[in-house]
This record gives structure tokens, sequence and C-alpha cells, in this order.
């Protein structure tokens, strides 16, 4: 059981490495030589974890949407959990941790064409943010499933932009309009 144990706790230490790489670096810029010793480790263990850069992308993800689905689930309604989510990802705090962040924000800058595996990842962490934000919706709101979607866009380019900004000032309307509209038109305020 020690074993195992340690193995799993490496294991977990790499994909904390890699997901903080990945999103301050990008999927094709972080190597796998700095993702191993940001866990302490020389690159000849990662192929006795992972099979390929890919493999290990899409279970940083997984983790990371794992995460997030274990801390909007301390609410029984689900529209307290899409407000959670909203108010989270255009946090200044979701703006500023670029390492801890949501991996989505970096998808214009970085998704990889070739590899389906990292495509099937950022999708399913863009499933969570859909399937909240729609199971969160009133009833009377408009179509929930075109709503959700319009929301995961808006929440993802408001903080897109806003990261892509020097401005700090511009950037925290960027963010706060965004979570504003956002909130409306879920029917949440």
């Amino acid at each position: 059981m020690g074993q195992t144990h340690h193995r799993e706790q490496v294991r977990l230490k790499i994909i904390q490495s890699a997901l903080q790489l990945f999103n301050r670096h990008g999927f094709t810029a972080a190597s796998i030589d700095e993702i191993m010793a940001g866990a302490g480790m020389t690159r000849g263990g990662f192929y006795s974890y992972f099979q390929s850069k890919s493999e290990l992308y899409a279970e940083a993800i997984s983790c990371f949407v794992t995460e997030k689905q274990v801390d909007i689930a301390n609410s029984d309604k689900a529209s307290d959990r899409a407000v959670t989510l909203l108010r989270d990802y255009l946090s200044r705090h979701h703006l500023e941790d670029l390492e801890g962040s949501c991996p989505l924000i970096g998808l214009p800058n970085d998704v990889s064409r070739t590899e389906q595996s990292v495509r099937e990842a950022q999708e399913s962490a863009l499933r969570m943010m859909v399937e909240t934000f729609e199971q969160g919706m009133t009833p009377n709101a408009q179509p929930s499933r075109q709503v959700a979607l319009s929301l995961t866009a808006l929440c993802l380019g408001g903080m897109v932009l806003a990261r892509a900004i020097e401005d700090r000032k511009l950037a925290d309307e960027l963010r706060e309009a965004t979570m504003a509209v956002a909130l409306r038109l879920g029917h949440w305020v």
C-alpha cells in the first residue's frame, strides 16, 4: 500500500507542476524537463507515469475540472453553484492566478489541433462550465442551453481579454462588466 500511495503522490505532483506550467507558458512551450523539475524529479521518470505530454495535459485538465466541481458542489441549489462558478471565474484572484487558473483561458493561444486528447481535455472543461450554468438557470429564463453556452463564451472572452492587457483598471472593468452582464443573463441578480 505504501508504494502505491507514494506513486500516486508523485503522479499528483507531476500533474500539479504540469498544470502550472501549461497555464503559464502554454501546452507547446511547457517542456517535460520543466514539468519534471517543477515536481522535483528528472525527465527520466516521466514515462513511467505518462505515455506522452498530451496524456499528462488531459490528466491535468481532468484534475482541474474535478477540483472545480468539488469547489462548487457545496451548495444544494443549482443556481447557487452557477453563480459561484461565475463569481469565482471572473474574480480578481482568478485573473492574477496564472498558474492555478482555468486551462481554457489559454485555449485561443495554444490548442494543439493535432492532438485529439488535448482537444478532448479542453472540451471536458468547457462542458463542465456549460453544464453548471445550464443547470443553474431559473425556469423562467431564456432557453437554458443557449444562454449557458453564451455565458461560457462571455466568461472565457472576458478573462482572456482582461489577462491580455497591461492596464489593470481596464482589466478590472472588463471582468466586472462581464460578471454584471453574465449575472443578468442568468437571471441571478
